[in-house]
């Protein structure tokens, strides 16, 4: 509804977009072998480290690690 959207465009706005550097890519691959995270997964987490912010998530693929804040799905 009205409302969703209007949320999300607040939450869109106070944004970040961190563009994918070598380090971030290079951390990713690491990252990618030590957690087995998928490579998509992975360059998230590292941009995550990079930025020195915590990863907020729902995806399981993410619980457990460090500077994660982990909310399982609910079912529907």
């Amino acid at each position: 509804g009205e409302s969703t959207a209007l949320d999300t465009i607040a939450l869109a706005d106070g944004s970040l977009v961190v563009p994918l550097s070598t380090d971030i890519a290079l951390v990713a691959a690491d990252l990618t072998l030590s957690h087995k995270l998928t490579f998509a997964d992975a360059v998230i987490y590292a941009s995550a480290r990079e930025h020195s912010v915590e990863l907020v998530t729902s995806d399981d693929h993410f619980e457990g690690l460090p500077g994660v804040i982990y909310f399982p799905k609910e079912d529907a």
